[in-house]
């Protein structure tokens, strides 16, 4: 255990991360390491072309004309195309459902997404940057095999969790997808194209661990404790820590507690991604029931889904949807849904099935107009329902009748 309380160590830890932060650099323009997840031009060039628009969630199975070895390790494959038309690529073995390898690239497209007047918001040349390295995700069913065709960033199957899936509502499996992604992110996009971003981190980690608020495990190596930190952070901040017992190397569980008692890294992470998941997320298809985007005392996985913004619904069972203050992007599906946006100004697709949009107050409270399948309902009470545009909705109902679209 490593805690620093005295000045002489602070300045000492700071050079040290100093050091190794531009070693980091130096090599991630000389030699490539697994984590950093680059490739040569002739290792990718059987992925290059890979049409992903027909299959489901945009994951296909590796197509004959890839390269025989990259086949006989990996089945799935997926991509995140960047702003200069190359693409990211995601690779998983047979273990992974379609639903997780989907769910991954999600959490990519999030951490990509521009964001307006923020440090390091602009995202097209993070984008580019890890695209023109041909970097990729490689995701393994358990372990990683000895004898790899392509180098990646490493995701198991036994660490990711669909949303909606029963590990993920009983929080029975940890979901390692947003520290592993980040770190990819960090280490291959943020760091090289943003100087300043790995500065701020390293003054982020000195202060949190000078005032033992991130203590790193015994065995990790200096040069990893500001990305340790960071996707500590991340954790807490999209509220998977909530639930957990006090044996984590940083100190607070939820984004209030980070906020309130770790201004540096808090400031580091606002200045690079939304407070809301910026991705459109799935629901897994073996989901039944109401699904929560507000938070709820006895269903601890609305710690995180309080956070979640737009969301589609996969399957045919009948499901529910509750939406949050943001302005939610709702599409259901084959099943009869019913949806509750609440706050927010919001998109409501039912797509097949009959479908419910439901709201808080008495009919004449609300300016409803429909217009080539399209309804607009306007709750005239400010600040309760918002103005959402409805479509393949069939019902609509308010606190006092129900109506027919």
């Amino acid at each position: 255990m490593i805690i620093l309380n005295k000045s002489y160590s602070v300045i000492i830890l700071s050079l040290l991360l100093t050091l190794f932060s531009a070693c980091k650099k130096d090599i991630s323009q000389v030699n490539f390491t697994s984590q950093n997840g680059t490739n040569s031009d002739e290792v990718v060039s059987t992925l290059q072309n890979i049409d992903i628009s027909n299959g489901e969630l945009g994951v296909v199975e590796l197509p004959i004309t890839v390269a025989s070895n990259i086949r006989s390790e990996f089945k799935w494959y997926t991509k995140v195309t960047a702003p200069n038309g190359k693409p990211i690529h995601f690779l998983a073995q047979d273990g992974w459902t379609i639903e997780k390898v989907a769910y991954t690239r999600t959490v990519m497209e999030h951490y990509l997404t521009n964001v307006q007047n923020i440090v390091f918001g602009e995202k097209d040349a993070v984008a580019n940057k890890i695209a023109n390295n041909n970097s990729a995700m490689t995701m393994y069913n358990t372990e990683v095999g000895t004898n790899r065709s392509i180098t990646g960033q490493d995701l198991q199957a036994n660490e990711t969790v669909a949303i909606g899936s029963p590990e993920y509502l009983d929080l029975s499996v940890r979901n390692a997808a947003l520290e592993e992604i980040l770190h990819f992110v960090q280490d291959n996009g943020l760091t090289p194209v943003y100087s300043g971003f790995q500065s701020m981190l390293s003054d982020a980690t000195v202060n949190a661990m000078n005032n033992q608020l991130f203590i790193p495990w015994s065995n990790l190596p200096v040069a990893d404790y500001d990305n340790e930190l960071l996707a500590a952070y991340n954790d807490a901040y999209w509220g998977t820590m909530e639930h957990r017992e006090n044996n984590t190397p940083y100190l607070f569980k939820s984004r209030e507690a980070c906020r309130s008692g770790d201004p540096l890294t808090t400031s580091l992470m606002n200045s690079f991604q939304t407070e809301y998941f910026a991705s459109i997320l799935y629901i897994s298809a073996s989901f039944s029931g109401t699904f929560f985007l507000t938070k709820q005392s006895d269903l601890p996985y609305t710690n995180q889904s309080q956070y979640y913004k737009d969301m589609q619904l996969l399957g045919t069972n009948h499901t529910n949807l509750i939406g949050n203050s943001y302005h939610n992007n709702f599409i259901g599906n084959t099943g009869n849904n019913e949806f509750t946006g609440h706050k927010g100004d919001d998109i409501i697709d039912g797509n097949e099935g009959i479908d419910k949009a439901i709201y808080s107050g008495n009919y004449s409270q609300y300016t409803i107009n429909t217009q080539n399948g399209i309804t607009t309902i306007s709750d005239n009470v400010q600040h309760r329902d918002g103005i959402d545009i409805l479509s393949n909705i069939e019902h609509v109902q308010f606190s006092d009748q129900t109506i027919d679209l």
